[in-house]
């Protein structure tokens, strides 16, 4: 055998004990064959970076309260005994039955966070978001309206009835009814990172959710008596506060991807726990007839069967969904633009605390007899809230 010949020889027998060597031994084999293949993560844009900051503009639209009928109209020539009846040929609904403060809101969000290591795999965060409060005003008198009611339902006979405002030739008056409506929340989360998926780090998410909830409506009623012998004024006023207030377990998902300059995250959570709802009704009459001025409690729909406060622990769930698009514009510095999407369940509103049922006899000043009419109501409703961010995120 030639040098040379050799030398091949022994090159190849190396190469062929070392990839021996690399091989699993017997009865090793089928364990390694079931280990997946697993990619690395994707990169994190500015490893250096541990601490962040962002806030964001918020254009949002909230699901509205929706309160009963609670001015009615009828055309002229209406009698007195059908006037503002709901049922009653003709009449009209002037407000009520329909959702109020459920347009378009500003707001802002705050966030901030740390990552534990510089390959963000593990980190903390914290948020806070308000959106500004809304409100819808409504009013209108007899001159607009002379026939004018609030209506309700006379438990005592069964019937449908209305609670006149105006009528010609014997009242005159005006009624108002204005709500606003306010949202907020916050909360904190743990993030780990479990793996990677098309291109993407995947994280688990687990923390604390926190939501309010809140309603105020009133309405005031202003009456003057020129008519069937009657003369003199009235005033009455029903207010009725709503807020809810939850506390939860966070728990869900996120996801990361990555391309230049780019990122796009969502995330998907949803948290359980408690409803704290609760709930304020009050209600006053102001009267002068000629002998004096008296103020009594309890006005229409707020009386002595429902007048107080209230207060009720539910279960609850709120779901949430996020979608955010990222570009990096400096060392450190995104700008940012998302969808966001939370249902939030047994939300209790100010529309939901009304029981359009009465005994007329509990008015005031009242006499003995009939059921507790009205009473507290806590007919709770889902809130939907969703829309849009843009904003600005800081890494250093």
């Amino acid at each position: 055998m030639s040098k040379t010949d050799f030398r091949t020889a022994s090159i190849v027998t190396a190469c062929g004990a070392a990839l021996l060597a690399a091989l699993p031994v017997a009865g090793g084999t089928a364990a390694a064959a079931d280990l997946p293949i697993t990619k690395a993560p994707p990169p994190v844009a500015d490893p250096g970076s541990l601490f962040w900051a962002e806030i964001d503009y918020l254009a949002w639209t909230v699901k509205g309260d929706r309160p009963p009928p609670l001015v009615t109209t009828s055309p002229a020539g209406t009698p007195v005994f059908a006037a503002g009846v709901l049922g009653a040929p003709g009449t009209t609904v002037l407000f009520g039955d329909s959702a109020v403060n459920d347009g378009w809101r500003s707001g802002a969000r705050l966030q901030a966070g740390y990552w534990f290591d510089p390959h963000h795999d593990k980190g903390v965060e914290v948020s806070f978001f308000d959106l500004q409060d809304a409100s819808t005003s409504f009013a209108t008198d007899s001159n607009a309206h002379p026939i004018l009611g609030q209506p309700n339902f006379n438990v005592l006979t069964n019937l449908q009835e209305a609670a006149l405002v105006g009528f010609p030739g014997f009242i005159t008056g005006a009624v108002a009814v204005n709500e606003s409506s306010r949202l907020l929340g916050a909360g904190a989360l743990y993030r780990q990172d479990i793996g990677s998926w098309a291109g993407q780090r995947i994280s688990a998410l687990i923390g604390y959710r926190y939501l309010h909830s809140s309603d105020n409506l009133s309405i005031p009623v202003a009456v003057n008596f020129a008519g069937g012998g009657l003369a003199g004024a009235l005033s009455d006023t029903d207010s009725f506060s709503a807020s809810s207030n939850f506390h939860g377990v966070d728990l869900g998902l996120a996801g990361e991807w990555r391309q230049g300059l780019w990122t796009l995250d969502w995330r998907g959570k949803v948290a359980l726990g408690a409803n704290f709802n609760s709930a304020q009704i009050n209600g006053t009459t102001t009267a002068d007839f000629g002998a004096g001025v008296v103020t009594v409690p309890g006005g229409l729909l707020a009386l002595s069967s429902n007048i107080g406060s209230y207060s009720q622990t539910r279960f609850a769930a709120v779901p949430e969904l996020a979608l955010k698009a990222g570009y990096q514009i400096a060392p450190r510095w995104q700008i940012t633009a998302g969808y966001d999407l939370l249902y939030w369940t047994g939300v209790q509103r100010a529309g939901g605390l009304i029981d359009a049922s009465i005994n007329p006899n509990l008015l005031p000043l009242p006499v003995p007899g009939g059921p507790q009419r009205p009473q507290p109501m806590f007919n709770t409703s889902p809130l939907l809230a969703q829309g849009f961010s843009v904003g600005v995120r800081y890494g250093f």
